[in-house]
């Protein structure tokens, strides 16, 4: 027999269990009826509401089943199974699968042969139990039988929740009433009542673990807020701009918090945000809302626009954490999410079970990713630049690909953004770069005396790191490319609004080794053509959004298409059009003074090998 298994953050699901004061107590008639609702459903002889305590399974509800125990051990639960999937575990019959064809359950009373549980899934992301159809004799469910058992799962939980809120609100009310003559308030409702409106970090955690070591610590909300933008300002205008982006930002924020809400420097780009008694996820909603307007507008700091975006993660304290560290955390895997939704400037993420699940997909790719730098396994895959006029390359943009130990090809939209929060984008920028320029003469073997560009792509990681910087001007200095090829750096053009010195420099550095600047997705950011003439640029490459609205319906870009051809025209720049798919699009830049483009309509990109073979009969 497999025994169920424990999964790693067990203690903090039982934490989660035990807040919502369920465990143990009478049978309820709501509960009763969702459970017979599930034998109504799926015509199976049992329905139960299964939660999983440390050491045992305990039933809410269990109908169907004469002289029902109120719990059986967890070592032996098929619910012990199913919160560990978190989501539907399906047994058609006990006796086929492996896990369980000699479990005490099978083979003694109930005699179960067929099972479906469905995990019932806490706001936070723990599992607390699961919902049950059993039967002695094997079954199968439709998919429309599956759908209506995890709606029934969900309101199990809302019904839970409804009893959590009640609980706590009778707790509050116990505490206020322990208000006597004397004028003395229950700690917890004191240490909340009494907040600093702005704290230190040491005050916060003091304050944290005071809360949290209470019998009955009344509920808050507790918000992580990064500036996304901190270390770009940091590292190109100087800790001082930075300092003025976070303080700017507090005090926006704090125009927005109620009043007894407290704000903390948690680190040099990150605040906390403490809302006391608030656990009622539309008002929490509403305040981050708010917050979240007070940003929109960028600060304006010597003639520039520094953007004030921030990345929130909220975790609801409902006497469901044991420390401090594990309220944090979870607070920290929402904003991460957050981070990683490029849709909006800035924007905010719940701790929930989408967050959990996420978040542990992101540290598996970053663990491989790592693995795979490591193992020098980034791909060069190349995309022809050609004339429009004749369709033949002029250049080769390499981009990147990563094929995992599973086999699958990922492509960068799946990798690069978490490459980027892990610190590994100047990494893979060096790796690729390098496999580039060494692949270009066999490129030029298959084309000779074809001159071409090979562009590639600096992140902002490789940008701000002064030793990147340097390990690429060397790499282009030890690497020489083919006769007549030149090598073409494409950086996106958000990385200009702050015009930092250092940047200006490096780039120049870069000309004098022969390499031309482009900027990458242009039209999408926040630079201008005329701050281009800040840096030694050569040319834009306008971002593929503009050229798949040619003659739309809705929102055409034809006109600013325009305007950004004839002021690339008037500075003297190369225009190169992304995301050509269509003849129409192609006669239309071409009508209209671009020369250059890219995109499907001439060739997707192709591994080395397959360009080789692309320029050889281009050739």
């Amino acid at each position: 027999m497999q025994e169920a298994p424990i999964p790693e953050d067990d203690s903090a699901r039982l934490k989660e269990l035990q807040s919502y004061g369920v465990l143990d107590t009478q049978s309820e008639a709501i509960f009763d009826d969702i459970t017979h609702l599930v034998q109504d459903i799926t015509g199976a002889k049992i329905g139960v509401i299964s939660l999983i305590d440390e050491n045992r399974q305990w039933f809410k509800s269990c109908v169907g089943l004469e002289d029902a125990p109120k719990e059986t051990p967890r070592n032996i639960s098929f619910c012990g199974h199913t919160i560990v999937q978190r989501r539907p575990l399906i047994i058609n019959d006990a006796l086929e699968d492996d896990r369980f064809a000699d479990n005490p359950l099978v083979l003694g009373e109930p005699r179960i042969r067929f099972y479906a549980g469905f995990p019932l899934i806490a706001a936070n992301g723990m599992a607390l139990g699961s919902l049950c159809a059993i039967d002695i004799v094997p079954k199968a469910l439709t998919p429309k039988q599956v759908k209506s058992l995890e709606r029934l799962a969900r309101q199990v939980v809302s019904q839970m929740e409804l009893r959590r809120e009640a609980h706590l609100l009778q707790s509050a009310e116990l505490a206020l009433q322990a208000q006597g003559g004397n004028g003395q308030v229950k700690q917890g409702i004191q240490l909340l009542s009494e907040i600093n409106p702005v704290m230190d970090r040491e005050q916060l955690l003091q304050m944290l673990s005071l809360l949290l070591e209470l019998d009955q610590p009344p509920c808050f909300t507790l918000a992580r807020c990064k500036f996304k933008e901190y270390s770009r300002v940091n590292a190109t205008l100087g800790t001082a701009a930075a300092n003025s982006l976070v303080q700017t930002g507090l005090e926006r924020l704090r125009s927005c918090l109620p009043v007894q809400a407290s704000t903390t420097c948690f680190s040099d780009d990150e605040l906390v945000i403490v809302l006391p008694h608030l656990s009622e996820e539309g008002a929490i909603t509403a305040i981050a809302e708010r917050c979240i307007d007070s940003l929109e507008a960028p600060l304006k700091l010597n003639d520039r626009d520094i953007e004030l975006g921030v990345s929130m993660g909220i975790a609801i304290f409902k006497n469901n954490y044991s420390d401090a560290g594990s309220l944090l955390s979870d607070a920290s895997i929402a904003q991460r999410i957050a981070i990683t939704d490029r849709s909006k400037n800035s924007n905010f993420n719940f701790i929930d079970l989408s967050a959990r699940q996420a978040a542990q997909q992101h540290y598996q790719v970053e663990t491989d990713l790592r693995r795979a730098i490591r193992r020098n396994e980034i791909t060069p895959y190349m995309q022809p630049i050609v004339d429009l006029a004749t369709g033949k390359p002029v250049g080769l943009e390499c981009l990147m690909r990563w094929r995992t130990d599973s086999g699958e090809m990922m492509l960068p939209n799946n990798f690069l953004r978490i490459s980027h929060l892990a610190g590994l984008s100047g990494e893979l920028d060096l790796q690729i770069i390098q496999k580039a320029m060494q692949a270009s003469h066999e490129l030029a073997s298959a084309a000779p005396g074809r001159p071409l560009q090979l562009s590639v792509n600096l992140s902002a990681l490789l940008l701000e790191s002064e030793g990147q910087r340097q390990r690429l001007l060397q790499l282009i200095r030890s690497t020489p490319l083919p006769k007549d090829w030149q090598l073409q750096v494409e950086l996106v053009e958000d990385y200009l609004q702050d015009n930092g010195s250092e940047l200006a420099i490096f780039l120049n550095a870069l000309r004098r080794q022969g390499v031309a600047i482009a900027i990458d997705d242009f039209g999408t950011g926040y630079s201008s053509l005329s701050r281009l003439h800040n840096y030694p640029v050569r040319a834009v490459k306008v971002d593929c959004s503009f050229v798949e609205r040619i003659d739309g319906n809705s929102n055409p870009s034809n006109k600013l298409l325009k305007t950004i051809q004839n002021l690339c025209a008037d500075l003297d720049l190369e225009s190169t059009a992304e995301g050509i798919e269509t003849e129409s699009q192609r006669a239309w830049l071409l009508q209209n003074g671009y020369k250059y483009g890219q995109g499907y309509l001439f060739s997707g990109p192709m591994s080395v090998a397959a360009t080789g073979h692309y320029l050889a009969e281009i050739h």
